[in-house]
C-alpha cells in the first residue's frame, strides 16, 4: 500500500474538518452574543444525534466501533427517496449496484469496487444483506419498507457475518413495535402518468408487555421502457407487508417475531434498450441499425424504446419468517437466538431478448427459479463496558436453489433448410444446495483506559453440491434432430478459518483511532456450464470447482467530533488483496446465445480512502457527505476475457471516485408551520459496465442531483413534499450489454435502465395518527 499517499490523504481530510470547525466557531459565538433564544441555543448545543449501530452484534455508538461504516437512518432514507435496495447507492460513496434483474436484489451490490457479477446457481454475493439479524442470501427482496436504519459495513466482515461478507455487509434494521404506543402513518405518492404508491404503518399496543407493528406498501411504476411494436409502456407493480410482534414479559427477556411478504410483477418490459447499433455486425449477416429502424426504434444513448413481440412478463414472490429471543442472564450476559425461514419464487417468466422482430430472435421462458433458506444463529454477548467484552456464537444455514429455463433461438427463415436450422430449443434444469456451519467469536480487551485490542476468529465448514441438465432440440423445415442431453454435477466441501485483529486508541472523548487486519472468506462454486458447453454430444460429466474467494484487508481509520458534536468526521484508508476473486466470462455461443462461465481471477487488489462527514453548522441546517477514492480494483496483467487482455482494467461497477452530498434546511413559518428545503447530488467518475475494452462499455464521469421542498403542520400531524429527482434527466444505465443479443458480435450495445435513469417529479402526502 502507498503509505505516504494514504497518510497524506488522511491528513488533508483532517485539516479540512478542522478548518470547517474554525470557520463555524465565530458564527456560533456570534449567534450566542446576539441574544439567540434558549431553544435555539439548546438546538445548537444538541448537535448531531448519536448514531447507534449493531455492526458488532451489540448496540454501540458508531464512534466505539473499529469498522468503516456509513449509516443512513429512517429520516435520511425518506428524504433521499430510497424505495428499493438499489437506491442505497445514492447514500454511500463506496456502495454500488449493478443490474438487479440479472444479479438479484442484493446480489448485484459491490463495496469498495468488489462485488459478485456471477449467474451460477451455487454462487453467493460478496456483499452480505442482513435484515434484523437474518442473512438473506438469494432470498433478498429489493423493497425497502418501514426501515429504522441501514449500516453499510465496508471491508471483509466474515468474523461476525459469515462467508458472504467478503467485501462488506448491508446490515439493516426495521422499525420495532413500541409497547404502550398507539399510532401510525399513511403516505401517498403521485408521479403523474409515471406511477403512484401508498405506504402505511400502524403500531398497536396489545397489553403492558407486548405490541404489534404492521406496515405495507402498494406501488406502481411506469414508463422505464416503451415497446414501439405494441405501443405499451413497461409497468411494474410492487406490493409488500411486514408484521412484527414484540413480547417483553420482563426486563430480561424479549421475543421478536417477524413475518414479511412481497410481490413484484413487471409487464411489457425487456431489461435493456439498444443504445448503439452499428450498420453491420462483424460477420456481416445482420444490419442492426436498419433492423431497429424498420421496427420503429430510434437508437441512441438516451433511448428507452424496444421492439418486442413477446409476452414480456417477470414476477417474484418473497416470503420470510424469523423469531428472535434475547435473554439477559444473571451474569449480565445476553443470550440471543435467531431462527429464520425464507423463500423466493420467480416465474413463470417470459422475456424476448431478440431486440427486434428480425431473425436470430432469442426468447427466454423460465417456468420457475426458486430459492429456500433455513438459518439458525445462537450467540452470547457480554454486558459491555467491561475490561473484556466478547461475543461468541454458532451459526447454521441450509439453502436450496433450483431453476427451470427454456431458450428458443430462431435463425433466419429465408436461408435454406437444411443446413440452416429453423429453431434451436434448449431446456436447462439447474439445482444447487449450500450448507454452512460455523463457530465464531470476537473479543475486545481494554489494555488501558484509552487503548483496546480487538481479536476475532471464525471457523466455517461449507458444503456445496450442484447439478445441471441441458436438453437441446435442433429443428429444420419438416423434421427435427434427436434431442442432445448433456448433464454435469459436482460437489465440494471446504473448511476455513477467518478472523480479525485490531488496535483501538482513544485520543480524547471526541477522537479515536483504529487499525485492523481482517481475513475474509467466500465459499466455492460448482461450474457445470463449462463441461456441458465443451461437450459436443450427449453424456454425463463432472463439474469444475471454482475456488473460494479469500480477501485480506488492512484498514486504518479515525473517528472525530468537533464543535460539541456539530461536526463528525470519519476517515478510513484500506488495502484489500483478494486471492482467487470469483468472476465470470460471458461470450456468445456459435448459435448466438449468451454463455457465462464462472472462474477465478488469481489476484485482485482494492485500495483507497473514504470519508463520512455529518454536520449541523446551524440548528436549522443538516449536511452529510460521503466520499470514496478507490485507487485500484484492476485485473492482473495478462488476464484475458474472451481472448482479450483485460489486465489493468478496473472491475465492473467500480468507479475510481465517487461522492454523495445531501443537505436540508428548515424554517419556522408563522403559525408554527415548518418549511424544509433539501437536496442531494451524487458524483461518479467513469465506470465500466460490461467486459469489453471498447469505450462504449463504460459510462463517463457524471453527476445527478435532486431537490425537494416540504411543509409540515404545527402539530406534525401532516405534511406535503414536492420532489424533483435526476434534475438533468441523465440516462445513467444500471448495466451495459454487449453485443446486442441476437445481432452477433460487433453489433452494438444496450443499456439496462431503471426508474433512477429518468427525471422524476412527484408529490407525497402523509398523515400521522
Amino acid at each position: 500500500m502507498h503509505a505516504s499517499r494514504t497518510t497524506s490523504a488522511i491528513g488533508s481530510l483532517t485539516i479540512l474538518s478542522m478548518s470547517l470547525a474554525a470557520i463555524w466557531n465565530p458564527a456560533h459565538a456570534q449567534t450566542g452574543d446576539s441574544g439567540a433564544s434558549p431553544d435555539a441555543a439548546a438546538k445548537i448545543e444538541k448537535g448531531i444525534e448519536t448514531v447507534v449501530v449493531t455492526a458488532q452484534k451489540r448496540s454501540q455508538s458508531i464512534k466505539e466501533v473499529p469498522v468503516a461504516i456509513t449509516v443512513v437512518n429512517a429520516a435520511q432514507l425518506e428524504r433521499a427517496g430510497v424505495k428499493d435496495i438499489g437506491d442505497l447507492a445514492k447514500t454511500a460513496a463506496s456502495l454500488e449496484f449493478g443490474d438487479q434483474q440479472t444479479g438479484g436484489a442484493g446480489g448485484s451490490a459491490s463495496i469498495r469496487g468488489i462485488g459478485t457479477a456471477v449467474f451460477t446457481l451455487s454462487a453467493e454475493s460478496s456483499v452480505g444483506v442482513v435484515v434484523d439479524g437474518v442473512p438473506l442470501g438469494a432470498t433478498a427482496s429489493g423493497l425497502m419498507l418501514d426501515m429504522a436504519r441501514v449500516e453499510v459495513l465496508r471491508g471483509p466482515q466474515g468474523t461476525l457475518f459469515g462467508k458472504n461478507a467478503s467485501a462488506g455487509v448491508l446490515n439493516m434494521a426495521t422499525q420495532a413495535p413500541i409497547i404502550g404506543d398507539s399510532g401510525g402513518n399513511v403516505q401517498l405518492e403521485f408521479k403523474g402518468d409515471l406511477g403512484a404508491a401508498v405506504r402505511a404503518t400502524g403500531n398497536v399496543p396489545l397489553n403492558d408487555i407486548s405490541a404489534l407493528r404492521i406496515s405495507g406498501i402498494a406501488e406502481r411504476n411506469k414508463g422505464v421502457y416503451h415497446n414501439v411494436l405494441t405501443g405499451e409502456d413497461s409497468v411494474t407493480n410492487n406490493g409488500g407487508a411486514r408484521i412484527r410482534y414484540l413480547l417483553q414479559p420482563n426486563r430480561d427477556v424479549a421475543v421478536n417475531l417477524i413475518a414479511d411478504a412481497s410481490n413484484t410483477r413487471s409487464e411489457n418490459a425487456v431489461f435493456f434498450a439498444p443504445s448503439v447499433a452499428y450498420a453491420t455486425n462483424t460477420a456481416g449477416n445482420h444490419q442492426p441499425a436498419a433492423e431497429f429502424a424498420a421496427c420503429g426504434v430510434t437508437v441512441s444513448k438516451t433511448n428507452n424504446q424496444v421492439c418486442s413481440d413477446g409476452e414480456e412478463l417477470t414476477r417474484a414472490q418473497v416470503r420470510g419468517f424469523s423469531g428472535q429471543v434475547d435473554w439477559t442472564l444473571a451474569s449480565g450476559d445476553t443470550l440471543t437466538s435467531i431462527t429464520a425461514y425464507r423463500t423466493r419464487k420467480q416465474g413463470p417468466e417470459s422475456v424476448n431478448i431478440g431486440m427486434s422482430t428480425s431473425y436470430d430472435k432469442v426468447s427466454n421462458h423460465d417456468p420457475y427459479k426458486n430459492a429456500r433458506q433455513v438459518s439458525q444463529e445462537l450467540r452470547i454477548a457480554s454486558p459491555g463496558k467491561q475490561t473484556l467484552d466478547y461475543v461468541a456464537g454458532l451459526f447454521y444455514a441450509d439453502s436450496t436453489n433450483d431453476k427451470n429455463a427454456n431458450v428458443l433461438i430462431e435463425p433466419n427463415p429465408a436461408l435454406p433448410s437444411p443446413p440452416v436450422p429453423r429453431s434451436i430449443a434448449t431446456n436447462n434444469l439447474q439445482y444447487a444446495n449450500l450448507t454452512t456451519k460455523a463457530v465464531f467469536g470476537q473479543a475486545t480487551y481494554r489494555l488501558t483506559d484509552s487503548t483496546n485490542v480487538v481479536a476475532g476468529l471464525r471457523f466455517t465448514r461449507d458444503s456445496v453440491s450442484s447439478r445441471f441438465t441441458q436438453s437441446s432440440v435442433v429443428s429444420f423445415q419438416g423434421f427435427a434432430l434427436p434431442a442432445t442431453v448433456k448433464s454435469a454435477s459436482g460437489s465440494a466441501s471446504e473448511s476455513n478459518v477467518s478472523g480479525k485483529l485490531g488496535l483501538q486508541h482513544t485520543l480524547t472523548k471526541d477522537a479515536n483511532l483504529y487499525a485492523t487486519v481482517s481475513r475474509g472468506y467466500k465459499g466455492p462454486q460448482i461450474d457445470n456450464d463449462t463441461p456441458v458447453n465443451q461437450a459436443s454430444a450427449s453424456g454425463t460429466f463432472a463439474g469444475y470447482i471454482v475456488k473460494p474467494e479469500l480477501p485480506t484487508s488492512v484498514e486504518i481509520g479515525s473517528k472525530m467530533s468537533f464543535l460539541n458534536r456539530r461536526l463528525d468526521v470519519d476517515v478510513a484508508a484500506f488495502h484489500t488483496k483478494i486471492k482467487d476473486f470469483q468472476e465470470q466470462n460471458c461470450t456468445l455461443t456459435a448459435v448466438g446465445a449468451l454463455s457465462c462461465i464462472p472462474l477465478n481471477v488469481p489476484s485482485v487488489t482494492s485500495k483507497g480512502i473514504e470519508a463520512d462527514i455529518r454536520a449541523r453548522p446551524l440548528p436549522e441546517l443538516q449536511l452529510g457527505l460521503s466520499v470514496a477514492m478507490i485507487l485500484d480494483t484492476a485485473y492482473p496483467g495478462g488476464f484475458t476475457f474472451d481472448n482479450t487482455n483485460v489486465g489493468g482494467q478496473r472491475l465492473l461497477y467500480s468507479p475510481r471516485n465517487k461522492a454523495t452530498l445531501n443537505g436540508d434546511y428548515s424554517w419556522t413559518l408563522p403559525g408554527d408551520y415548518e418549511l424544509k428545503l433539501g437536496g442531494d447530488i451524487v458524483y461518479k467518475s467513469r465506470v465500466r459496465l460490461c467486459n469489453s475494452l471498447d469505450a462504449e462499455c463504460a459510462y463517463g464521469g457524471h453527476s445527478t442531483a435532486s431537490l425537494r421542498v416540504a411543509l409540515r403542520s404545527p402539530d406534525d400531524k401532516w405534511g406535503i413534499e414536492v420532489y424533483d429527482r435526476n434534475l438533468g434527466d441523465k440516462r445513467v444505465p444500471n448495466a451495459i450489454i454487449y453485443p446486442l443479443p441476437g445481432k452477433g458480435a460487433g453489433s452494438g450495445f444496450a443499456y439496462s435502465l431503471g426508474e433512477n435513469s429518468f427525471r422524476r417529479v412527484g408529490v407525497t402526502l402523509d398523515y400521522r395518527f
